[in-house]
């Protein structure tokens, strides 16, 4: 990943970290709103960890399933949430963003059982690389093989997807912050969440386009 979008992935999240630590202390009093910015304010952190490859020495299975129950939370409290306001569908958001931060670890530590099927089998026949004479362009590179390159095809098409839905999002998100007025001082924390969704949802949607 280059420095430049590393460096804007992080600014994003640091944005939304900062954001759900205010919302945490603003809404202290309600302990299922606590805990959900607890979850963004993990979720955040992890992400630029994740940006900046740190994340990546954290133990695959258990990021995983930390995630998926943060999904499980966030579609449990759906359900109880009033649907008039918008609620229940942003926490169904929610459920389906850290089920994507699941796929995202797994992918970014290795695509599913068909990258290694697909290594073992090409590499085999490969000759040592410590024997390779250098090749034009190559210097710098390593050994380091992007996701794009290595996973199978049906990983491209969910990261592709998930790329695009986020961005989506962004752009939806975006909208509403542009159009939205808020004169009134009780309505600024939603004007603020808002602004936090945005961010979130264009660095996820940058994450992911890495991957493709």
């Amino acid at each position: 990943m280059d420095n430049t979008l590393r460096w804007i992935i992080t600014g994003l999240f640091a944005v939304s970290f900062v954001a759900y630590g205010y919302f945490l202390v603003a809404q202290r009093h309600c302990w299922t709103d606590a805990v959900s910015h607890l979850l963004h304010l993990a979720m955040s952190a992890v992400m630029i960890l994740m940006a900046w490859g740190i994340g990546m020495s954290l133990p695959t299975i258990a990021a995983m399933i930390c995630f998926l129950l943060a999904g499980v939370w966030f579609f449990s409290i759906a359900g109880r949430a009033a649907g008039h306001d918008g609620g229940r569908l942003t926490n169904y958001y929610y459920a389906v963003m850290m089920a994507a931060m699941a796929w995202m670890f797994v992918a970014m530590n290795g695509a599913p059982a068909a990258r290694s099927d697909h290594a073992n089998g090409d590499m085999a026949d490969m000759p040592d690389m410590a024997d390779m004479p250098d090749m034009p362009g190559m210097a710098g590179s390593g050994t380091h093989m992007s996701a794009a390159e290595a996973a199978p095809g049906w990983v491209t098409i969910v990261n592709w997807i998930a790329t695009l839905g986020f961005a989506a999002v962004a752009v939806y998100w975006g909208y509403r912050w542009i159009t939205r007025t808020s004169p009134i001082p009780a309505a600024q924390l939603g004007y603020a969440q808002t602004v936090t969704q945005t961010f979130t949802a264009a660095g996820t949607a940058l994450m992911f386009a890495e991957l493709v």
